[in-house]
């Protein structure tokens, strides 16, 4: 038999359709799954086709088990259900995402040919580019190696399949009502089979193929400038994006205490010093100033001042005087559906945002917010911070003044900050109030700092912490009722009281929504500000012309003194989520950046890094060099020379030790991965074939020497048969096969008598 090895065995076709179906299958659920980083009503409907692909990838026969009547109509319903969506929703692209879905669940559970399978990478890539878009989640990220290594493999079999397939390019409707081949028997089966015909030495050189172009695209894209794909394309305005954490432009009762369940990250605020940053700061979103039942509100009046400061910049100028500042420079990272509105830490003296668009500013308020909401995650920093607890208003202090001396007209434009005096109305309503007011000031005329100081002592005193609250029956407000209680509440009840009862004592207030507190990453020293540190509490009008914060919720700080800032500790987060968070942190610092200077701190970085990496290696080098010379030129004597032979004997015997070592685990891992080609007959055969072979080649090619018992007749022939029998045991099926053990004494016996 000849001493030509055993071709690999390959698929067959039906093996490579298999394959073909179950790439095909993860590809598409991949492309579902990136519509979960899109705030649209179809997470239902993914939901939905992700468990039809998943159960019809396991089961590829059941496409089969379908009626006839429901393939004819599926297309015709996809365009009925498509053009009701269209007619019943006011927004574009949330119905062709939805027909998207729809789309990838049909061509994926239909048996597919070529043509079909082209249109479900397509399908594929238009849910990728959409939320690639709209997203920057490092998640997102993950989910884009996936689908390309998928689609790249998804398509090296098509490609296979139709070298070989010469039947139709297109499916044919009659094909659809039987099980093919290929479908019938277990995976199983069919992956002990893959696995078999797997090449493993070319699957390891593709996967680091891929690793590394993907490793040099990331570099690339690092160092490239960019610019926001998603304003260049509109789509931000195609989807409506509702806040998911209740910081829109009314707070209802109850409503900011539901996010305290909430443990997802809502921002991430990276400082360039963090070591001034006395304590965690109050993060100030939206002020509320008009009471209704249901809760607090921005009254038209605010909100129309919003709209007339709205224009488009990248800028905003805030305090016109120079201040160090506090933390350097704020780098905010808010994710998606916290707010239009932006948290402000305090006063600032300089706002940059990552893209030109609609912004909307009130320097008196101090609120900065977009026109809509946005579509990603928004990214914007600060410069000149000061984490001031107050927040300067002349206009409130004239309306005051001419209130108080009857000079305040209707017409006047600062009338609508009245509303910062307006409570519950009702003849039940103001007399509770005003009993409670007395029971507070006990008929003292108290200012503003000393009656916020006292009504939270008073709420405290009444009213528990809690996550919710019993309001008790009755005809009263809510607030007013739960005031009139003992039953404990959550931040936005304590703020909510105070600010009315303030009013009831004739001082304005109002009510803020923004985020108290957050954690400090153990590992990267940056914020991070989670949806449940949601928080509310009061800005109280001091009569001097400034608003001051007051926090009358339990555990809260109505003031910020040096005192207490010493002795703030601030929290540090060690957890694996923590770790896991850094990795975020570096994809926001270095893809969604919004300038360029982080890019180039790369660069110098990288370069830095590698020349000094190399004047480093080249030292050392050196340094290794001379103590080489150093060493060899040292005077030599039996005594030396004995130590470096037998060290060098040493390592030799080490080296030959480990090179064993290593050749038994090769052979060992090769005889696992493929028994029969390692059978250790087959091996031994081998290599006294080479032994014998060597021999006998030796004889034919020269003289015969005196004393070699091959150079007669006899002893030729013996060493033929034994290579005859060596050969038959080194690749002959093993029925073939004579006695190993007296084949192998023959061998020795030639070999010994050499």
């Amino acid at each position: 038999m000849s001493g030509a090895h055993q071709s690999r065995p390959q698929l067959t076709l039906d093996e490579l359709r298999r394959l073909k179906w179950l790439l095909g299958g993860v590809l598409a659920l991949v492309s579902l799954w990136t519509v979960f980083f899109l705030d649209v009503e179809a997470l239902g409907l993914v939901a939905m086709a992700s468990a039809v692909i998943g159960s019809a990838v396991v089961w590829p026969q059941l496409p089969a088990r379908v009626p006839a009547l429901v393939w004819r109509l599926a297309v015709p319903a996809i365009i009925v259900a498509v053009a009701a969506d269209f007619y019943l929703s006011a927004e574009t692209l949330p119905v062709l995402i939805r027909l998207a879905v729809l789309l990838v669940l049909y061509r994926a559970v239909a048996y597919r040919r070529k043509r079909e399978d082209l249109q479900l990478i397509v399908l594929g890539l238009f849910l990728l580019v959409v939320a690639g878009v709209l997203t920057v989640s490092i998640e997102f990220a993950g989910l884009l190696l996936v689908f390309t290594a998928c689609a790249l493999g998804f398509l090296f079999v098509v490609t296979l399949i139709d070298m070989v397939d010469t039947g139709p390019k297109v499916m044919r409707p009659e094909e659809m009502r039987e099980v093919p081949a290929w479908a019938r028997g277990s995976w199983r089966v069919a992956l002990m089979r893959m696995r078999q015909v797997a090449d493993w030495r070319l699957l390891g050189f593709a996967s680091v193929l891929f690793v590394g172009v993907v490793g040099v695209s990331a570099l690339l894209f690092l160092l490239i400038p960019r610019f926001e794909i998603g304003s260049s394309f509109f789509l931000d305005k195609y989807i409506t994006r509702k806040s998911r954490t209740g910081f829109t432009e009314q707070v209802r009762f109850g409503s900011v205490s539901e996010l305290v369940r909430d443990e997802s990250v809502a921002m991430r605020i990276d400082l360039t010093d963090t070591s001034t940053l006395p304590t965690l700061p109050y993060l100030r979103l939206v002020v509320l100033d008009e009471y209704t039942r249901e809760g607090f509100r921005i009254s038209t009046a605010l909100k129309n001042d919003l709209l007339r400061s709205q224009r488009i910049t990248r800028e905003v100028r805030g305090r016109n005087r120079f201040v160090t500042g506090v933390g350097g420079t704020w780098t905010f990272y808010v994710e998606p559906g916290v707010s239009r509105f932006f948290p402000l830490p305090g006063s600032f003296g300089l706002m940059r945002l990552r893209d030109f668009g609609p912004v909307q500013f009130s320097a008196g308020l101090r609120v900065v917010a977009l026109r809509a909401e946005p579509m990603t995650m928004s990214a914007f920093q600060l410069d000149g911070v000061e984490l001031d607890t107050a927040v300067r208003d002349v206009a409130m202090e004239r309306v005051l003044h001419e209130l108080r001396v009857g000079t305040l007209r209707d017409d006047d434009v600062g009338r609508p900050l009245l509303n910062n005096l307006a409570g519950p109305t009702g003849v039940e309503n103001e007399a509770t109030l005003a009993r409670i007011v007395e029971e507070i000031t006990r008929g003292e005329s108290l200012d503003a700092a000393a009656f916020a100081e006292r009504a939270s002592a008073w709420l405290q005193a009444r009213h528990a912490y809690a996550l919710g609250a019993n309001i008790p029956r009755g005809g009263r407000d809510d607030i007013v009722k739960w005031l009139d209680s003992n039953e404990p509440g959550f931040c936005e009840y304590f703020a909510g009281a105070l600010t009315v009862l303030s009013r009831a004592a004739g001082h304005p207030a109002r009510v803020v929504a923004g985020f108290r507190g957050g954690s400090l990453n153990a590992f990267e020293n940056y914020i991070m500000v989670k949806n449940s540190d949601a928080h509310a509490w009061v800005e109280i009008f001091d009569g001097h012309g400034a608003w001051v914060r007051v926090d009358p919720t339990p555990g809260g700080s109505s003031a910020t003194g040096p005192a207490e800032l010493a002795a703030t500790q601030r929290e540090q987060d060690s957890s694996w989520s923590a770790r896991l968070d850094t990795l975020r942190v570096f994809w926001y610092r270095r893809v969604v950046n919004f300038d360029t200077r982080q890019q180039v701190e790369l660069a110098d970085a990288v370069k830095t890094l590698t020349t000094n990496a190399g004047d480093e290696l080249r030292a050392r080098l050196e340094a290794i060099s001379q103590r080489i010379r150093g060493w060899l030129a040292g005077p030599w004597d039996l005594r030396r020379a004995g130590r470096v032979l037998t060290g060098a004997a040493l390592a030799l015997a080490l080296g030959m030790l480990a090179l064993r070592g290593l050749r038994w685990s090769v052979v060992r891992w090769r005889r696992w991965r493929n028994p029969a080609a390692m059978d250790p007959v087959r091996e031994k055969a081998g290599k006294w074939l080479k032994r014998i072979s060597e021999r006998g080649g030796r004889i034919a090619d020269g003289p015969a020497e005196h004393g070699e018992s091959g150079s007669t007749p006899a002893g030729r022939w013996e060493i033929s048969a034994v290579r005859e029998d060596l050969q038959r045991l080194r690749y002959g099926r093993r029925e073939t096969w004579p006695d190993p053990r007296g084949v192998f004494k023959r061998a020795r016996a030639v070999r010994r008598r050499d």
